[in-house]
């Protein structure tokens, strides 16, 4: 696989955690599977609240911190410098059972009138936890689907640093930079984009909440099952 077949590959990923996060949020009681930033923040301020606001949340954090464990596990063998590897395609693979399975039982429960959905949150939010454990094993500069917060920050300040930039550096250099920056941009605009579209379908077809997410992951694990499952960055080898 090379460099540029995994960057798309991020694209549709952070399309997964996009419409998740707006799935879980206005389905399954306003907590996010990938934000773990803002279940923090919710966390922190139910703590006085006598309600069970505290509970969704605290409990998709500790399931995606368990699937951010499974996939560190999972990926333990990664080699230093991979594009892709055997293992990130299984990690994939079981994310998008998940996120089908979730789909299915989300349709099912919602035709029976299920409210409480705490496993389905729980299953999600372990799913997109294997996504950001999967995708931090292959340290990809600067990006990383699920933590948005990070990534507007690389892309801000690289932006920022981008005409200024006063020490030299290769052509080649250069190149990847900018490369770099658009990748950036890019994963945030399919972020955004993938909520609103779930928002969207909320409004319209609320039983196909599911829908995007799962079929994002399951294109991003059989287009990685069917090519080459391990290769390295040699070109960042060299520039090393």
């Amino acid at each position: 696989m090379r460099t540029s077949d995994r960057d798309t590959l991020l694209f549709f990923l952070a399309m997964t955690a996009g419409s998740s996060d707006g799935w879980s949020y206005f389905g399954l009681g306003h907590a996010f599977v990938a934000n773990m930033t803002g279940n923090t923040v919710l966390v922190g301020v139910a703590v006085f609240d006598k309600s069970e606001g505290i509970v969704r949340p605290l409990l998709s954090l500790v399931c995606y911190l368990a699937g951010v464990v499974a996939a560190a596990f999972l990926n333990r063998h990664v080699r230093q410098g991979s594009i892709w590897s055997r293992a990130t395609t299984i990690t994939m693979m079981i994310e998008a059972v998940l996120i089908a399975g979730a789909e299915v039982a989300w349709v099912a429960l919602r035709m029976h009138g299920v409210k409480e959905l705490f496993a389905l949150l729980g299953c999600l939010a372990f799913a997109i936890g294997l996504q950001s454990g999967a995708m931090l094993q292959l340290k990809i500069p600067g990006a990383v689907t699920t933590y948005i917060t990070g990534t507007w920050t690389n892309l801000i300040s690289g932006l920022a640093r981008l005409p200024n930039s006063k020490k030299p550096q290769e052509p080649n250099q250069k190149v990847q930079f900018a490369e770099r920056l658009i990748v950036h941009g890019g994963i945030l605009a399919v972020y955004i984009l993938a909520a609103v579209l779930t928002g969207w379908v909320f409004v319209h077809q609320p039983l196909a909440a599911g829908a995007l997410a799962a079929a994002s992951v399951w294109t991003v694990a059989l287009y990685a099952a069917f090519s080459k499952g391990d290769s390295s960055d040699v070109s960042n080898k060299k520039l090393s």
